[in-house]
């Protein structure tokens, strides 16, 4: 097997670790969803609304990384043609 697709696998095998992550934690990705309109609609400190935004930014961040995993990992596990 060639580097990229042993690599390719352990992409595809983190993502999924990062994905049944997301799932068991889907409470907290919609409370952070729910907490960004919050910043809008409640009255909030600036150190409460700094943690709402940084608490999103971290579920963009992390379905991104999944997302960006599972398509190389992918890519790079295709068969290659000659």
């Amino acid at each position: 097997m060639k580097t990229k697709k042993i690599l390719g696998y352990i992409f595809i095998v983190i993502a999924v670790i990062l994905g049944v992550v997301i799932v068991g934690q889907l409470p907290q990705l919609v409370g952070a969803i729910f907490g960004l309109f919050k910043i809008f609609t409640v009255q909030m400190s600036s150190y409460q609304a700094g943690q709402q935004i940084g608490i999103f930014i971290y579920w963009v961040l992390h379905i991104a990384i999944t997302i960006t995993l599972i398509v190389i990992g992918n890519r790079w596990t295709k068969k290659q043609s000659v």
